[in-house]
């Protein structure tokens, strides 16, 4: 089958009131974490940092030492002891938090901790009442709410044979995003995805780079680009290339 595919604005997707920061993996753009930061309360801000896809407090600890350069802020690292979490203090925490950052790992042991303390409905109303997101890699997989597994055949433009778990979510129903985009190739993965949905629109975030989502309007920071797709029918799909510091309405 031949599949052709346009450059098409894309509408009716919701993002209002919120503050989403996609980073694709690899190294995160210095003017994306001064945004991060500076959207979550500079100074006054609270951030928490989720080491739990890998469970690496250097890879946390790494993050604090970059928003750190923009802002005197509170930085708190989660680790995720199985045996040792206070359950009651976290979700504390989550409540006084005005930031928080996911690192990277696999989003599946990610999504795994976030299930088994039972916080995925918490984290969906902060971020729904204003606290800045933000996640690199798996960080990132996990915004949407069917997720990329990152298992599959990525050779094939087949979404069947792509397997798809619930993530936390933060981004419509209708939206998936993956990372590593250009470096990995991934753009078989997605599309594949895309064509066999409707109604359905893929991100696709490179290394390096980041897509920052606030009032309906992403933004790209970084030297890469950011690709987005739409179904147009059967066999099409729509693509927007994004360079840096263009911008995206939904």
């Amino acid at each position: 089958m031949k599949f052709l595919f346009y450059l098409l604005l894309i509408s009716s997707y919701s993002f209002a009131g919120t503050n989403l920061l996609l980073i694709g993996g690899g190294n995160r753009p210095p003017e994306a974490m001064k945004e991060f930061i500076k959207l979550s309360g500079s100074d006054n801000a609270q951030i928490l940092i989720f080491p739990w896809a890998s469970g690496s407090i250097q890879s946390a600890e790494a993050i604090k030492a970059e928003l750190s350069q923009h802002a005197k802020a509170k930085f708190t690292i989660i680790p995720h002891e199985l045996n040792s979490v206070d359950v009651k203090k976290l979700m504390t925490q989550i409540l006084n938090g005005s930031g928080i950052f996911f690192t990277g790992g696999d989003q599946n042991t990610l999504m795994s901790f976030i299930n088994k303390y039972e916080i995925k409905t918490l984290l969906q109303k902060r971020y729904q009442e204003g606290v800045v997101f933000g996640g690199t890699s798996a960080g990132t997989a996990i915004m949407s709410d069917q997720m990329l597994s990152g298992s599959g055949d990525l050779s094939v433009i087949d979404g069947s044979q792509i397997e798809l778990t619930q993530g936390l979510g933060l981004l419509p129903a209708n939206v998936i995003v993956d990372q590593h985009f250009v470096v990995r190739q991934r753009f078989n993965r997605l599309a594949g995805v895309i064509l066999q949905k409707e109604n359905t629109i893929g991100i696709g975030v490179d290394e390096n780079t980041a897509f920052l989502i606030q009032n309906n309007t992403g933004r790209v920071i970084g030297p890469s680009q950011v690709l987005i797709f739409e179904k147009l029918s059967l066999d099409k799909l729509t693509i927007t290339v994004l360079s840096s510091g263009k911008s995206f309405s939904f």
